[in-house]
């Protein structure tokens, strides 16, 4: 009989790994879309309501102001491209789609990396006019995130020209997560609020308090720091990396769900009041 170190015969496979991995990343995936969703049926509602009823004074708290024509034009691209990109981009990501429906993905694809580059520019000129709520070191984190979207986005168009799809996917998602950052910065606060017990340290009206600077960063590295975990992640063959990874998945996915909860909560339903 071979002389089998006990060490080595106590090893899982890393395949019999792989099932839970996966479905902790699809359930993580699958709450993040849920909760986006969310916020583009928010958004549908809201503008929806207030133009239909003559609303327009509930805007003054949404970004609107009184008098700037062209400022309130970009505003209005921004928020509305958001809410294409935020509902089409999901399906890029869908396996049955893509394989089905190629024609429809590239379209798709297309759409959702032009729309982001003109809500990236409606954003700057806001940035640029109005200057960012919260000072010049929100404005920094602003630029950043626009900075990423287009440097992502022309990864993904690049790859996806050269037939690399591998590589493709990757930049797409790190493209759709920094698009989403407007999503994650409000999902931040109702996560931050629920945790601190409702007290909101950390957090002023007027943007400038230690959590609303992390924030003002935290909304667009953050996640593009854990989507980088994930990939590496992925690729280890090391069963105590994909179980960790596993874990901290699930761990991600009931954060996310309570600051989907509490954002709608706190800030999303009072908005009708």
């Amino acid at each position: 009989m071979a002389n089998i170190p006990l060490e080595n015969s106590l090893k899982v496979p890393t395949h019999k790994i792989q099932p839970s991995f996966e479905q902790a990343k699809n359930v993580l995936f699958t709450t993040g879309i849920v909760g986006q969703y969310f916020f583009v049926l928010y958004i549908a509602i809201f503008y929806g309501w207030v133009i239909s009823n003559g609303y327009y004074e509930k805007l003054n708290g949404h970004g609107a102001i009184e008098g700037d024509t062209m400022g309130n034009f970009a505003l209005g691209i921004h928020v509305f491209l958001a809410a294409i990109i935020m509902f089409g981009g999901p399906l890029q990501f869908l396996s049955s789609i893509r394989k089905r429906y190629p024609v429809f993905h590239r379209w798709n694809g297309r759409i959702f990396f032009s729309t982001a580059l003109i809500t990236v520019c409606a954003g700057l000129y806001m940035n640029a006019t109005r200057g960012a709520h919260g000072g010049m070191l929100l404005a920094l984190g602003n630029g950043l995130n626009a900075l990423l979207i287009g440097a992502f986005t022309f990864m993904a168009w690049r790859t996806a020209l050269q037939q690399d799809f591998i590589s493709h996917k990757k930049w797409a998602l790190r493209a759709f997560l920094m698009v989403s950052g407007v999503w994650f910065f409000r999902v931040g606060y109702g996560l931050w609020i629920l945790l601190t017990g409702f007290t909101a340290i950390g957090i002023h009206p007027d943007l400038t308090g230690p959590f609303d600077r992390f924030l003002g960063f935290g909304h667009s590295i953050v996640p593009l720091v854990l989507l980088e975990l994930y990939f590496l992640a992925k690729a280890s063959k090391q069963v105590k990396v994909k179980r960790v990874a596993t874990v901290s998945m699930w761990i991600l996915t009931l954060l996310l769900a309570a600051g989907i909860v509490m954002v709608g909560v706190v800030f999303w339903v009072p908005a009708f009041g």
